[in-house]
């Protein structure tokens, strides 16, 4: 745990300053409810990927779009277990292949590619609830 907060601590000093970074606690709807909502627009970067599932209810933490890069941390008061069955349907529902999965108690580790896009999404526990990190990287080999 201690060695994640680390790497996302450098990855955020990294992308600081060269990249878009948007901070708040507004919701963060599925992708295909944001050209109907000004809100859930606003919320999620514009680039953000339209067949990326982002779990109904969500509060949007912290999002960063740098070149092909985009990381999206939010906030559920959903089980791990409830959040990771959701992204195991839905990724599959939106076409991605999912690559691996790693699971335990208290964290749930998937990765996922479509055509040329990776996406990995880490599900954890914290104080207030669950804490959902995406991070998709378009154009991977």
């Amino acid at each position: 745990m201690q060695r994640q907060r680390v790497a996302l601590l450098v990855l955020l000093a990294l992308l600081s300053g060269c990249g878009k970074m948007e901070k708040g606690s507004r919701p963060a709807e599925k992708p295909a409810d944001r050209a109907t909502s000004g809100e859930a627009a606003a919320a999620l970067p514009a680039d953000f990927p339209k067949d990326v599932p982002v779990l109904k209810g969500a509060m949007l933490k912290l999002a960063i779009s740098q070149a092909d890069k985009t990381i999206v941390h939010l906030q559920t008061t959903s089980s791990i277990a409830d959040a990771a069955k959701y992204y195991d349907a839905e990724l599959k529902n939106q076409g991605w292949r999912i690559e691996s999965t790693t699971r335990s108690g208290d964290m749930y580790v998937v990765s996922a590619r479509k055509g040329k896009t990776l996406c990995g999404v880490t599900i954890t526990r914290e104080a207030k609830g669950t804490l959902i990190r995406m991070a998709i990287s378009q154009n991977h080999s």
